[in-house]
């Protein structure tokens, strides 16, 4: 038999050469020496080429779908149920592909699968524009004004649009969500197979470093191209009577970045489809590769006939894969919530705009995802023998992220709002009260502050403000008839806490960073703790839990434990409402535990996984002691 070291046994178990084993014909599995690819049949080749698609799958799903869904929804007159769906739909048909990856893993040839995915990515991202020209023009539609109006039409003039437009969006997003479920399965898995287990952290520390510059592109990008006009090269806005970016009847160009990234994503996928099933230097790469297997886990259920069903009921059977899942899926449930929603926690804790909090999420999302991956790269290789001690090494990890989270519960004070928490009753403020009653300003939210007493309003209406000369880009407003509002300009009165706003953010830093260095040490156990022969399917499975039971869900509570912390909300057209102030007590404290109580949950299910291992051989401390000896020659 072979040792577990052994190239062909790829450091999964130990297994007899011919006899319990069926190999693929080498010709099948790696090229041959005449082949042209042998030159480009590399594992440096290979993680380039998949980082590549990585980055365009991160700025289509994660960049310009986040910053394109307001226009999206004004475009085609999506309501926010709709809009919930249309984001929803790629999760949704990414967990309905797994099924299939992970049914078809073994007779098959990831790269191609992953390359022919990143194709589907393509299209769909291409799809998402067709709705774009097949609708005609854009509607402007009555500039609604925001000062005291007594004659004020509330009526609302919606987008007309085709039946099938939203349909059109939808196939779009399956065919996004059905390419893209390859690429975080299979490639996962590829990159482990092609590359040796010590350097599996490193690797997959820069396939997911890697991945957040896709969405930093698409946040910057799409930024950028939403200050074009939508229509370019169609209708002129100024001929439209539309102001410019100011104007609330304005949308943006959203849909050139889909066609850049779409292009963009069938380009690269294109080299994926030419890698042959086994690279052409993975037998040197993975010479000294160790197997640290579970040991109930190390079973070959090939021949069998429901071999797909024992091999997932062999993980659901088993405490340290149903642990490993556990915690993959509240990180997800975590993860995707803060992803969501932490521009909006930003905006509401400091005062801060929308854009402003949008770009600062970015700014400190992605040089700490990539300095957490680098951390986590570096702890991923001095690990990487022992399954404990990865474990020991996440659960010290995630024990920083709980001690962070406190953080939480520090903002600025609360600003005095009129109505609010100054001057009026709330329920004589909201029905018009004395000074703006008959301004007609229920649907009007653009806040504005009165400097000089430090009071703000939901709108220049609301603070009793007449018709400015300039109307339609005022940033300012005088004589305004409401107490502590003579002279008010745009945007809330802002509340000085800069100590409180560095150390806030200094320590979310160090947060943020810690939860991404947890990634590649925990994608590297959960590759380790199953048998080589059963990597993908577990992958598969797992992910199955994290789209069901964390990323879909994930966004949904968190935004409905926000929902609970609104003070106000303002109706817009039609039945939808919308938030426009929220209590920063309650905020702070939901979030905090939302967070707090997910991140136990991981820590309950670190422990349990590492408290359940049972390695091939006698003990884990066994390869630990062997890790060391190896590291001592090196």
């Amino acid at each position: 038999s072979l040792s577990p070291s052994h190239p062909s046994g790829m450091g999964s178990r130990v297994v007899a050469v011919d006899t319990n084993r069926k190999e693929m014909p080498e010709k099948e599995r790696s090229p041959s020496k005449g082949s042209c690819m042998t030159s480009f049949a590399l594992f440096p080749v290979y993680i380039t080429c998949i980082c590549a698609n990585a980055i365009f799958q991160g700025m289509i799903v994660n960049g310009f779908i986040s910053t394109s869904i307001s226009s999206i929804e004004k475009r085609f007159n999506l309501s926010s149920t709709k809009s919930g769906i249309f984001s929803a739909t790629y999760d949704v048909a990414v967990a309905i592909m797994l099924i299939p990856l992970s049914l078809y893993s073994k007779r098959i040839n990831k790269s191609f699968v992953i390359g022919v995915g990143m194709i589907f990515v393509g299209l769909g991202s291409l799809c998402i524009v067709i709705p774009q020209f097949s609708e005609g023009n854009y509607s402007v539609g009555s500039l609604q004004s925001d000062h005291c109006d007594p004659t004020r039409d509330d009526s609302c003039m919606e987008q007309p649009v085709s039946p099938w437009a939203f349909p059109i969006l939808l196939a779009s997003q399956l065919l996004v969500g059905v390419g893209a479920a390859p690429l975080f399965t299979y490639g996962y898995s590829c990159i482990d197979e092609f590359d040796a287990h010590k350097r599996t952290g490193k690797n997959m520390a820069l396939f997911m470093g890697v991945s957040t510059l896709g969405p930093a592109i698409g946040f910057i990008g799409g930024g950028y191209l939403l200050k074009l006009w939508g229509d370019i090269g169609k209708t002129d806005y100024a001929e439209l009577g539309v102001a410019g970016t100011v104007d609330p009847r304005w949308y943006g160009a959203w849909w050139i970045g889909f066609v850049v990234a779409g292009l963009g994503c069938i380009i690269s996928a294109i080299p994926m489809c030419f890698f042959p099933r086994k690279l052409y230097d993975t037998d040197e790469r993975k010479k000294d590769d160790v197997a640290l297997t579970h040991k109930k886990l190390d079973v070959d259920y090939s021949g069998h006939k429901w071999a797909y069903f024992k091999t997932f009921q062999l993980f659901l059977y088993n405490p340290t894969c149903m642990s490993l899942i556990a915690m993959q899926t509240f990180e997800s449930l975590v993860m995707n919530g803060y992803i969501t929603f932490i521009p909006k926690l930003f905006e509401n804790l400091f005062g801060y705009s929308s854009s402003w909090s949008a770009m600062l999420t970015g700014i400190i999302v992605v040089p700490m995802g990539v300095l957490g991956n680098g951390i986590g790269a570096f702890l991923a290789s001095k690990t990487s023998h022992s399954f404990t001690t990865m474990m020991k090494t996440t659960i010290v990890l995630n024990l920083i992220v709980v001690a962070c989270s406190f953080v939480l519960f520090l903002r600025c004070d609360e600003r005095p709002i009129a109505g609010v928490n100054r001057g009026w009753s709330n329920s004589t403020f909201l029905a018009g009260g004395t000074c703006s009653g008959h301004c007609e300003c229920d649907h009007i939210f653009n806040p504005v502050c009165d400097q000089r007493s430090g009071v703000s309003f939901f709108s220049p209406c609301h603070a009793g403000c007449q018709r400015p000369l300039d109307h339609l880009t005022a940033v300012d407003w005088s004589g305004c008839s409401c107490p502590d509002s003579f002279h008010v300009s745009k945007g809330w009165c802002t509340v000085d806490c800069n100590v409180t706003q560095v150390v806030f953010f200094s320590v979310f830093a160090v947060m943020a960073a810690t939860i991404f260095s947890g990634g590649p040490i925990l994608q590297n156990a959960a590759l380790r703790v199953v048998s080589f022969d059963q990597r993908d399917q577990f992958i598969c499975y797992g992910w199955m839990w994290m789209r069901v039971f964390g990323s879909i869900p994930g966004a949904v509570v968190f935004g409905m434990l926000i929902d609970t912390t609104c003070l106000h909300w303002m109706k817009d057209c039609g039945d939808s409402q919308k938030c426009v102030l929220y209590d920063t007590t309650k905020l702070s404290l939901y979030t905090f535990l939302f967070t707090i109580i997910t991140k136990l949950a991981v820590l309950i299910a670190q422990i349990s996984a590492w408290k359940t291992y049972v390695p091939i051989k006698g003990s884990d401390s066994d390869e630990e002691a062997n890790g060391e000896m190896r590291e001592n020659k090196a």
